[in-house]
């Protein structure tokens, strides 16, 4: 399993294309927005360009989220191609971001981590709202009526005064 390209090995008439798959424990994932996760395959090409390389590449997979309404946990699956230009940090220029500038990503390294690349492409590509599915509602939750004690005796009251307002 190739973890790394060196970017010294691509040439204008070479390009590097690379199949591998990232292990789940190795893209260290957020915990609090994903559970768990399967390997990812990768395909990924890179070439030289005028200045820097070009990447671009498929990732597919499954990650586990959390319903943001229902709390379930849920897989989703991660299946898209991606490219990106890789530019030598003395490119950066000051001014205006444009919309064709959000491609680039900029690094003076040598080699190109792929479980990096992964990690990035899996972050980028989660649900901002995870939904386990599109009819999903919110469960009534209503176990606090049942409680007994001071702290639920205030809730139940400002539920009545809330009641009572409407």
């Amino acid at each position: 399993m190739k973890r790394r390209i060196n970017l010294n090995e691509v040439t204008a008439r070479e390009p590097i294309r690379v199949e591998t798959e990232i292990q789940p424990k190795l893209l260290e994932l957020p915990k609090e927005e994903v559970s768990s996760a399967t390997s990812f395959k990768l395909r990924v090409e890179v070439y030289k360009r005028p200045v820097g390389y070009g990447v671009k590449g498929r990732i597919e997979g499954e990650v586990e989220l959390t319903c943001s309404r229902c709390n379930k946990k849920f897989m989703e699956r991660i299946d898209r191609d991606f490219a990106f230009r890789l530019m030598p940090t003395s490119e950066i220029t000051g001014g205006e971001i444009k919309s064709s500038d959000l491609d680039i990503k900029f690094s003076d390294e040598e080699v190109l981590d792929l479980v990096e690349v992964v990690r990035e492409q899996i972050l980028l590509n989660l649900p901002v709202k995870p939904l386990c599915d599109e009819e999903c509602e919110v469960p009534v939750y209503r176990e606090w009526e049942d409680k007994k004690g001071e702290q639920w005796e205030k809730l139940k009251a400002l539920k009545n005064k809330l009641e009572k307002e409407k």
